[in-house]
Parts: C-alpha cells; sequence; structure tokens
C-alpha cells in the first residue's frame, strides 16, 4: 500500500491550484513501454460560472478513439485534436456514438482539448456514480470528464491536475501521484471505478487516523452542528475502523458530506478504483447526537478496507461492512456491546436461506447479500478462534488481506481474497465455509449458534452467558486484543 506524508496529503488535497498546459514532448524514437507508464496528462480548469472544465491534454500511444463514462458524451464539446507540435494544427475531433474520433493520437504524440459541461450534466445524468447536482456542488467522478484513450493498454496511466478560480475547491478520493506534487495518477483500468470526485465551494479538514489521513470536505449549507463536530465524527468512525483491521485501510481517502434536509445522517455510498471516497448526506436537522449514534459512515469505511470483487460475490463485501462495524464500534467506545450483539442477533434470521435458495453466490436477495453475508463472516470468526485456540480471530485473516495489497481501491476475485485471509492465520477456513455456502443454501441453527456463544436477546433484552462453551470466543469476537 502507498504510504504517503501528511505534508504530501495536505498538498494532494488542496487541489484546486494553478495548472498550466502540460509540458510539450520532443517527439522522438520511442522506448519500450515501462509498465504503469503515463500514457495522458491532463490539465483542467473548473469554471464555476458555466459549470464548465476547460481540459488540455497531451498524450502519448493512445490510439485512434477516446472515450469517457457512457452517458457522459454528449456533454462532452468543442474536442480537437492535433500532433503534438508548435503550433499545433488543430482539428475538430468528431463523435461517433459514445467515441470520438482522435486520428493524429493514433500517429503519435497528440494534444487534445476540449470542455465539458459539467453541472449541465449533472443536471440531466443526476446519478451519483457519473455527475450528480448537489446543491452548489457538482460532483462527477474523473471517468466522466476526462476523455481516455479508448484502446490504450489498461494498466497505462492518466496524470492530472486541477485549478479553479479563489472560493471553489476541486476533491477526489483518487490516490495522488507519487512522483508529482499537486497532481492525482490513476491507471485506465481503475478509471472507470474512480472514486467520487466534486468541484464546488466546500470546506477542507485533513483527519489523522492511524495508518492514513482522512480528507473530510464539507459542502455549503446550514448544519446543527460545527465543524469540528464533524471532524469528530469522522475520526471516531476511522478510528473504529483502524480498531478492527489493525489500521486504515488507505493511505488517503476522502468523506465528501453534503447537507440535505432532516434530521438524520445516513445516504452513504462508497466508490473506490484507484484510491477511495465515501459519500454522505447529513441533514440540516441532525444534531449532535445523531452522528455519535451514526453507523453508516463506519459501515461505509469498512467497504475501503474489502478488495472489489465480481458482482456474484457482492454478499462478501457487504456481509463484512455489515458484520465487522457494531463490534469495531465496541472497540472506539462508540457502542457498548449489549447493543452490538442485540444488532447481530436481531439481524441474522435475515440471512438464513429460503426454499429456492442456491447459495450466497447465486442469491443476490437483500436478505442473502448483507446478513447472509455476515452469518458467513461469524461463523468465519468462531471456527478461526476454535482451531486457533483463540489467538486469531476473523479481522486477523483481513488484515492479512490488507498487508497483501488487498483494499477496494483494487478487484480481486473472492478466492483470492479468501486465500490471502487464510494465509494469515494458516486455518484455510475461509475456503472451505465458501465451498460450503457459495453455491448451496447451507442452514445454521442460529439458535444453537448464539447459545453457545453466550448470548440471548429476550424483548430487545441482551444477557450474556459467561458459563457458554464458546463464552470466550464471544469476548474475543466483541473486544479483540483487549478482551
Amino acid at each position: 500500500m502507498r504510504r504517503l506524508s501528511f505534508a504530501l496529503a495536505i498538498v494532494a488535497i488542496l487541489g484546486c491550484g494553478r495548472v498550466t498546459s502540460p509540458e510539450p514532448r520532443v517527439t522522438r524514437a520511442a522506448p519500450p513501454r515501462a509498465r504503469d507508464a503515463i500514457a495522458g496528462e491532463y490539465a483542467v480548469t473548473w469554471i464555476p460560472a458555466g459549470g464548465l472544465l476547460e481540459v488540455d491534454a497531451r498524450m502519448t500511444g493512445a490510439g485512434a478513439t477516446l472515450s469517457v463514462e457512457r452517458g457522459a458524451e454528449r456533454f462532452v464539446r468543442d474536442v480537437e485534436v492535433s500532433p503534438d507540435r508548435d503550433p499545433p494544427r488543430w482539428a475538430p475531433a468528431r463523435r461517433r456514438g459514445a467515441l470520438f474520433d482522435a486520428a493524429p493520437c493514433a500517429e503519435g504524440p497528440c494534444r487534445v482539448r476540449y470542455r465539458v459541461a459539467l453541472r449541465e450534466a449533472a443536471r440531466h445524468i443526476d446519478d451519483l456514480d457519473v455527475a450528480s447536482e448537489e446543491g452548489e456542488i457538482v460532483e462527477a467522478p474523473p471517468s466522466t470528464w476526462l476523455l481516455a484513450p479508448a484502446e490504450a493498454a489498461r494498466d497505462l496511466r492518466l496524470r492530472f491536475r486541477v485549478a479553479c478560480p479563489e472560493g471553489a475547491r476541486f476533491v477526489t478520493g483518487v490516490f495522488p501521484s507519487k512522483e508529482a506534487n499537486g497532481a492525482w495518477d490513476i491507471s485506465i483500468d481503475d478509471l472507470w471505478t474512480a472514486p467520487y470526485t466534486a468541484f464546488g465551494p466546500m470546506r477542507v479538514r485533513m483527519v489523522p487516523v492511524k495508518g492514513g489521513t482522512v480528507q473530510l470536505a464539507i459542502g455549503p449549507g446550514k448544519l446543527s452542528v460545527g465543524d469540528d463536530d464533524l471532524v469528530a465524527w469522522t475520526e471516531a468512525s476511522a478510528r473504529a475502523v483502524a480498531s478492527w483491521f489493525g489500521r486504515f485501510p488507505m493511505p488517503t481517502a476522502l468523506v465528501l458530506v453534503v447537507v440535505a434536509r432532516g434530521p438524520w445522517v445516513g445516504g452513504g455510498r462508497t466508490l473506490a478504483g484507484g484510491g477511495g471516497t465515501v459519500f454522505m448526506r447529513a441533514g440540516a436537522g441532525a444534531t449532535l447526537s445523531a452522528y455519535r449514534d451514526d453507523w453508516v459512515l463506519t459501515h461505509e469505511m469498512i467497504h475501503l478496507a474489502f478488495p472489489s470483487v465480481p458482482r456474484e460475490s457482492d454478499w462478501a463485501e457487504e456481509g463484512i461492512a455489515t458484520y465487522a462495524e457494531p463490534f469495531a464500534r465496541v472497540r472506539a467506545g462508540t457502542l457498548s456491546e449489549e447493543e452490538a450483539w442485540r444488532g447481530v442477533v436481531e439481524g441474522l434470521p435475515h440471512g438464513l436461506p429460503a426454499p429456492g435458495d442456491r447459495g450466497l453466490d447465486r442469491t443476490p436477495t437483500w436478505g442473502r447479500i448483507y446478513w447472509g453475508g455476515a452469518l458467513f463472516w461469524l461463523l468465519a470468526d468462531v471456527e478461526i478462534r476454535k482451531r486457533s485456540e483463540n489467538r486469531r480471530g476473523l479481522e486477523h485473516a483481513l488484515r492479512g488481506v490488507l498487508e497483501a495489497g488487498g483494499s477496494n481501491a483494487v478487484r480481486w476475485p473472492l478466492a483470492d481474497v479468501l486465500a490471502a485471509g487464510d494465509r494469515a492465520t494458516g486455518e484455510g477456513v475461509l475456503g472451505e465455509l465458501h465451498a460450503a455456502m457459495g453455491t448451496h443454501p447451507h442452514p445454521v441453527d442460529l439458535g444453537a449458534l448464539t447459545r453457545s456463544l453466550g448470548v440471548e436477546v429476550s424483548r430487545g433484552r441482551v444477557s450474556f452467558d459467561d458459563h457458554a462453551p464458546l463464552a470466550h470466543i464471544r469476548r474475543a469476537i466483541t473486544h479483540g486484543d483487549e478482551q
């Protein structure tokens, strides 16, 4: 995992600085391409008055066509292409469906300039994953506004810098470049799942946490709490995640908060590819207690710790966030042990297989994705602790996944995630359990399981039996190494 100094993180989040056009390249015979080489450098300028982006890019090995996120192409205007020479010979780039012709880019280094009607796109598309207008803020991941080579190798990187006028900010969850200050790098492969990104008047605070730094961006609007309260909420959620995973899962991540109506906190979404952003809506009437009781931000931050897996394995991503969240909060001191187990015991029945169930990989219902996934991870936690005589648990398996480079910034097959976890514990539990539950219903006697752990919930009240056969495992699941 990349680790950035705190100073570099600050430089990165400030973002909207003065950006000049990329330096011209000298045309010569190109040496063999290094893996992860830079294929394009983009100078992006945000123009708040029209909600526009002006982009000037230099590309190498881009091929003959360029593209943006499907559906956003009609908001990309005035595209011109030229060989990379002085003076440039600009020619219009014709759009064919979702692609833009860029013949000079197939012949050698080239320049591309264009405009993006980003606020107009946000109003028409109204999809957080593509473009969304959030009051004065426009949210749109880089895949919406970076014209990327459609035919180039997917491991090639794109580098972008963003300039804004005074009073406006740019924030993104894309990891800052390790090689260029004030820039961000992302592979073409990761671009299409790039993190949430925003332009507009935002207040930005840096929140240090064990293993990383969270960038908190707060949109305009009146809230019932102050910015320091939002920082404390963010820090508590990040600390909970770090307590369970051993550290915060990414060196940098963005939490983007926009003001909404109502007395609630929630509406969380996470998008990560080459970085990570958690998007949250905060109700204007939400009191300090609503933030202290919030579980959504912790849940979403846990997503940052788990590799992005294929759709049939959604239960693994949602299940770990559902299962680990309450115990992470207990360890951080923001939730009681009783509340954590009550939520788990009352939720698990939703995850049991119903008639016609075909296993977790083949039954994409709400109950099986969230609570079936949570049940998988609980069973794994118990079994790892039984086999290791309670020396290791599920958190040690997933810490091993993190140390192997697996976070939500990357995409892995589920089998690779489970194998990395099994290597970390040396027990083989995750692969075995997936073989039993992935394509088979695998009913579980929840009553027997919770009794063995010494947990009873009756009329909403929780009691613990410390003489139950697995009570020591329950305590370890709840409190970890500090039990």
